[in-house]
C-alpha cells in the first residue's frame, strides 16, 4: 500500500449530498469543515473556472484540519493553446495558492478534449516551463492522439524531465495509459455528464465495477516497491454518488469505508472481510 494514499471527491458542494453526507440544517458555510472531518483530501473544481484569489485560499486552509490536502484545478483560461502563455496570470495563480501552506496538494492542468497534439504540444511545453518548482503538478489530456507513437514518447519525456505526473483518468471516450512520469499518481474517476446527469445524482446508478477493478489493479502494480504518493478522486458523474464510489474503491484496496452518514449503514460498503483486502468478485452484481 502506498505510504501516502488519499482518496476523496471532486468538490464538496454537490446539492444531492444534503441529507446524505450533510445534515439538512447544516449551514452552507460549514460544508467544507464537515467534508474535511470525513475525508483527508478534495479536488477543487471551482478553480478551473477562475482564480479565487489569496483570501479564499486562506479561508479554506483555516476551515480544515492539519492533515487535509487540497488538489486544485489550474484555471481554464490559462490552458487555451490558441493564445500565448500568460506568464503573469500563471505566476499570480501559483502565488495565490501558496496561501494554503502545507495543505496545498497537486495542481491539475486539465485540458479539454478538443486540445490535440500539434500546436498545443509547443504550448504545453512552454506552459510547463513557467511552472514554479516546489509544487506537485499533474497533466490531464483527453484526446487519443496524445497517447500514440512519437507524440506519446515526446509527452512522457517532457513530463518525466520535469517530474510532472500524467493524470490517470477513467473516462468513457478515451483510454489513458497508466504511465508514471512523476513521483506521485493522480487518478480520477470521471465518467461522463450524459450517462448520469446532475439531476440524477444521489445514489449509485451505474455499476462501474470493471473500471474500479482495473484501476485498483494498475495502482497496486505501480506502487509496489515504489515510494509514490497517491491521490484518487471521484466525480458524481462516475456512478451517480461519489461518496459511495469512494467506499467501493476503498474496499477494493483493503481499506475501511468512510462513515459519511453517522448512525446509519454505510452506503457503498461491502460486508467486512477479516482477510483485509476485499474480493472484487463480490461487487460484480449491480449495486
Amino acid at each position: 500500500m502506498a505510504p501516502d494514499l488519499r482518496i476523496g471527491c471532486c468538490s464538496w458542494t454537490a446539492d444531492s449530498w444534503w441529507g446524505r453526507v450533510y445534515p439538512e440544517k447544516l449551514p452552507e458555510r460549514d460544508r467544507l469543515s464537515w467534508y474535511a472531518s470525513l475525508y483527508d483530501t478534495v479536488e477543487v473544481d471551482s478553480t478551473y473556472y477562475r482564480d479565487p484569489g489569496s483570501l479564499l485560499f486562506r479561508r479554506w486552509a483555516s476551515a480544515t484540519p492539519d492533515r487535509f490536502v487540497f488538489a486544485l484545478k489550474f484555471p481554464r483560461d490559462l490552458l487555451d493553446p490558441r493564445a500565448p502563455v500568460d506568464r503573469d496570470k500563471v505566476h499570480g495563480f501559483l502565488s495565490h495558492i501558496r496561501e494554503l501552506g502545507p495543505k496545498l496538494g497537486p495542481v491539475l492542468l486539465q485540458f479539454p478534449p478538443w486540445v490535440r497534439p500539434g500546436r498545443a504540444t509547443r504550448f504545453l511545453e512552454e506552459l510547463l516551463g513557467e511552472l514554479e518548482r516546489g509544487v506537485r503538478y499533474a497533466v490531464e489530456l483527453r484526446e487519443k492522439g496524445w497517447f500514440q507513437g512519437e507524440v506519446f514518447q515526446r509527452l512522457t519525456r517532457t513530463l518525466g524531465d520535469r517530474r510532472i505526473s500524467l493524470a490517470w483518468s477513467s473516462l468513457t471516450y478515451v483510454e489513458i495509459p497508466p504511465e508514471i512520469t512523476g513521483d506521485f499518481v493522480y487518478l480520477r474517476f470521471i465518467g461522463d455528464h450524459e450517462t448520469i446527469p446532475a439531476q440524477r445524482h444521489g445514489e449509485v446508478r451505474v455499476d462501474r465495477t470493471p473500471e474500479l477493478r482495473t484501476w485498483s489493479e494498475r495502482l497496486r502494480e505501480s506502487i509496489q516497491e515504489r515510494s509514490l504518493g497517491v491521490f484518487v478522486y471521484f466525480n458524481n458523474h462516475f456512478e451517480g454518488f461519489a461518496p459511495a464510489s469512494v467506499n467501493r474503491f476503498r474496499a477494493g484496496m483493503g481499506l475501511p469505508p468512510v462513515e459519511y452518514a453517522p448512525g446509519s449503514p454505510v452506503e457503498g460498503a461491502p460486508p467486512s472481510d477479516p482477510r483485509g483486502a476485499y474480493d472484487w468478485r463480490s461487487l460484480d452484481e449491480p449495486p
